[in-house]
């Protein structure tokens, strides 16, 4: 069986347009799909007459590029969801209108998409990871990848695949998946809501004053900061393990992306070559990803399924808190809640219950299975 096929990118930044570098490095068709209201990448490949890749990966490739949705659909049953947390309601909105019961959805960074997507799109199935493959950033047609995760953590909201299908999504991923049962647990897993947030809110300051000109990493995870970390870690832990989930810390988590021997966080974020290679992922405002989107998609969901079980958690409450103070916006109201989620009706019980049939039992037995 060849496992190369064509596979569709949703999403022309940095995620998707290092995938689509990726993919077409090792010999997919690829399209490489851009909303037509953020198309400067998009237009900067077409410009330029190929997509420069740097780094990790080198060269130049030639994926179909397009901002037209009609012709994603139809060019692949495989749609990688690329995109960032709060366009996803959009992006359901823009894929209603097509019949997906034979296409397979990745949602990377999904960040407990699967609940809306299922609903709304009924898909054949859902699939979850909870980061992007890649460190990378992308500008004027050039996406630099700094860095490839060893492995990624994914979980899927069906039983309707086969082992063809399952192999097909092995080879679209350049790391080793970490198969888990339950989407709710990648959900729970997402380390940009434990590092972004608290290291965002925390260096406010210099992010202000310096417009982004310091390394996240190095400079902005200091002792301290990574002490608070650790703390709403711990949170994040608790809640997961009271809907059943044994997850590592995200410590554990960055080694095994990326490697290392360190003992605490903050000795992670000052070693780590991946990500004190370049500043281009300094937040340059308090409007940025690692708040408007973290906080309201990751946080606001950990916090309320966390109450629904009866467990306090002061430094993700506080952290919310704070970044509604700065950015004038109430998190809690408009971020990805029980209620958008669907599930605001459910008793604890019943939330449980929900939770657990989320599962998909995996049938692949050469794929690593949490």
């Amino acid at each position: 069986m060849s496992l190369r096929f064509p596979v569709s990118i949703i999403g022309a930044g940095n995620c998707g347009c290092a995938f689509a570098a990726d993919l077409a490095s090792r010999g997919f068709e690829v399209l490489l799909y851009g909303n037509p209201d953020h198309r400067r990448n998009i237009d900067a490949i077409r410009a330029n007459g190929r997509l420069l890749a740097s780094m990790a990966i080198t060269g130049e490739f030639y994926p179909t590029v397009t901002t037209d949705m009609d012709e994603a659909v139809n060019f692949s049953r495989f749609l990688v969801i690329a995109v960032p947390a709060y366009a996803h309601d959009n992006l359901i909105g823009d894929l209603k209108n097509f019949d997906l019961s034979r296409h397979v959805i990745i949602v990377n960074n999904a960040n407990f998409f699967s609940p809306m997507g299922s609903r709304e799109l009924n898909p054949q199935a859902v699939l979850e990871t909870n980061s992007s493959p890649y460190a990378s950033s992308v500008r004027d047609g050039e996406v630099r990848i700094t860095g490839i995760k060893n492995c990624l953590p994914i979980a899927a909201f069906s039983n309707a695949m086969d082992e063809k299908q399952l192999s097909q999504i092995t080879a679209i991923f350049p790391e080793r998946l970490l198969w888990w049962d339950n989407i709710f647990a990648i959900g729970m897993q997402s380390n940009n809501g434990v590092i972004h947030p608290v290291g965002g809110i925390l260096n406010t300051g210099w992010i202000e004053s310096t417009k982004g000109d310091f390394f996240f990493y190095r400079d902005g995870i200091s002792p301290s900061v990574g002490r608070v970390v650790e703390a709403l870690d711990n949170e994040r832990l608790r809640i997961g393990e009271a809907f059943g989930f044994r997850l590592p810390t995200v410590l554990e988590e960055m080694i095994g992306f990326y490697g290392g021997d360190c003992s605490n966080f903050s000795d992670f974020a000052f070693q780590s070559k991946t990500h004190n290679s370049t500043k281009v992922k300094t937040p340059d405002r308090m409007q940025h990803r690692y708040i408007c989107e973290d906080i309201p998609y990751i946080l606001v969901p950990w916090y309320e399924l966390g109450a629904r079980v009866g467990i306090e958690s002061r430094a993700i409450k506080a952290v919310i808190e704070i970044a509604s103070s700065i950015n004038g916006v109430n998190y809690f109201q408009t971020g990805r809640n029980l209620k958008r989620l669907g599930v605001d009706h459910m008793s604890k019980a019943e939330l449980l219950r929900f939770v657990d049939s989320a599962t998909f039992q995996l049938p692949l037995a050469s794929a690593t299975k949490k």
